[in-house]
């Protein structure tokens, strides 16, 4: 497939409240201008999505809001065990002001009573912080201090839908290195080392969707290696989010065709339409979650495991054995 690459700073939406170049792009180069949205203020969505691995710990920090209500939590999942400590608020009719620009300078944070969950991005630092008291865990803490290069090659996109003035930007960037702990009552993490991505998105879509997303974020003989996968979700026939970063480049990938083998916890089977990718993918759990509450209704199979297989590159094919990485399926109603 053709694919249609930005490699200018051009605003996102015109005039008409409609995706005004649909594509991809290595960096930010979309202007995100919130103004230019022409729906009803209550369908935007915004959110910054952090995620960090290390060994068998999970840590995830969100920050988000539907326009009618707002969400900021903190997760600390064992995959050995499957234990999750967490700690979140969930507000209706409550407006946070989101940052535009996921590379920065810029300051978001939730704040409320005996919470707070702040990002700060500057130049060279992300710095990511939380404070909290559970009533079932105690007091919980995070300090994640993480490296920020805007020379990294991203995932970015611009994806249209049905609708014309439905529309999704989306930013993804893997191989984050992070030092610093999660503290969740009595139980400490150290984090120093452990890989990341920031998953940021804004947009109004269609009520009813779901997607398919998976990623992967490691060091292979000292080179950073990332994954970025993705379909089902919205218009993708100008660009997929289908891109393999090897030492902090992105090498662009087409279409993709998934094989599941007995269900989300069975062996799965990816190949890239062209021929640049094949990818196996063995699960070793399902973080499952799902929420109801008035009009939202959400489920996820967010499933760790193992990725093995080849890629494709522009120095020749990078091959990868059993490094840790997920692929969720979401279906919604927000």
């Amino acid at each position: 497939m053709t694919q249609r690459e930005i490699t200018a700073r051009a605003p996102l939406l015109d005039g008409r409240g409609r995706i005004a170049q649909p594509g991809w792009a290595r960096r930010m180069h979309y202007v995100y201008n919130r103004e230019q949205a022409r729906r009803n203020p209550f369908n935007l969505k915004e959110w910054n999505f952090y995620q960090f691995i290390k060994g068998h710990w999970v840590v995830q920090l969100t920050i988000g809001h539907l326009s009618y209500a707002c969400n900021a939590a903190v997760t600390l999942l064992d995959l050995d065990t499957g234990e999750k400590r967490e700690e979140g608020r969930l507000r209706l009719l409550r407006a946070l002001d989101l940052d535009r620009d996921p590379e920065g300078p810029s300051v978001t944070e939730y704040r409320d009573e005996g919470f707070l969950l702040r990002f700060e991005v500057g130049d060279n630092l992300r710095r990511l912080t939380f404070q909290g008291e559970s009533r079932r865990w105690g007091a919980a803490e995070v300090r994640l201090d993480v490296e920020n290069d805007p020379a990294n090659e991203k995932m970015v996109i611009a994806t249209p839908f049905a609708r014309p003035r439905q529309f999704y930007l989306n930013y993804k960037e893997n191989y984050y290195r992070a030092s610093g702990f999660v503290r969740f009552g009595e139980l400490e993490v150290g984090l120093d080392g452990a890989s990341g991505l920031l998953d940021w998105g804004r947009g109004i879509w269609p009520y009813r969707h779901k997607w398919w997303w998976g990623s992967l974020s490691a060091v292979v003989d000292g080179a950073e290696l990332g994954l970025n996968i993705g379909w089902g979700f919205g218009d993708l026939s100008r660009a997929t989010e289908n891109v393999f970063f090897y030492r902090r480049r992105a090498c662009k990938l087409g279409g993709l065709r998934a094989d599941l083998e007995g269900g989300y916890m069975g062996p799965w089977h990816l190949t890239e339409e062209d021929g640049r990718m094949e990818l196996r993918f063995q699960p070793i759990y399902d973080n499952y979650t799902e929420r109801k509450l008035v009009v939202v209704d959400t489920s996820c199979h967010q499933v760790y495991g193992r990725f093995s297989g080849w890629a494709e590159t522009d120095g020749g094919r990078v091959a990868f054995h059993d490094l840790l990485g997920f692929i969720e399926h979401a279906v919604n109603q927000w």
